[in-house]
């Protein structure tokens, strides 16, 4: 349980970091990127007990950071054509969803969605995989079932996008 503690600890100071530099704004990947990168996937081996100690320690500012690393990886997962990239974005995901607004959520499962068609063609079993982690079986497969055109970027207000790093999903909100 200590090793679990320091990957929170960690994990809280690299989001606190996030929060102070213009995150949204830095080129993806960033070395914030890369640090909960690093962490979301020190997390797909760890048990239950060891995953509400995570989702219980983020909260508030700290979780929406989360949310913003989710559309960051969708992003960085079309351009490097990485299925990872995706589920990391989703697990950092499901760990915002613990404490925010379920129509916020929504808004970004439509990017890495859409990530998921164009890097894996089977977003159904990202989805899944994902799920086992941090729960949220019930969200995942409720927006599966929505209609295309309900799933659509468009429809949760992005577009597809370049920049001089490459792809990128941008709001148009």
């Amino acid at each position: 349980m200590t090793d679990i503690k320091n990957l929170l600890s960690s994990l809280l100071a690299l989001l606190k970091l996030a929060l102070k530099s213009a995150y949204y704004q830095q080129a993806i990947p960033s070395k914030v990127d890369e640090g909960i990168c690093n962490m979301m996937t020190s997390l797909y081996t760890s048990d239950k007990a060891e995953q509400e100690v995570i989702s219980d320690g983020i909260t508030g500012d700290d979780a929406r950071i989360l949310g913003f690393f989710a559309e960051r990886m969708a992003s960085l997962a079309v351009r490097e054509n990485s299925v990872e990239r995706v589920s990391q974005g989703l697990s950092a995901l499901l760990l915002y969803a613990r404490t925010e607004d379920p129509r916020d959520v929504l808004l970004v499962l439509s990017l890495l969605h859409d990530a998921a068609i164009k890097t894996s063609r089977t977003p159904k079993k990202v989805f899944e995989e994902a799920s086992l982690i941090f729960g949220g079986t019930g969200l995942l497969a409720d927006f599966l079932n929505r209609s295309d055109e309900d799933k659509s970027i468009d429809a949760m207000g992005y577009k597809e996008s370049k920049n001089e790093e490459g792809f990128l999903y941008v709001r148009t909100w």
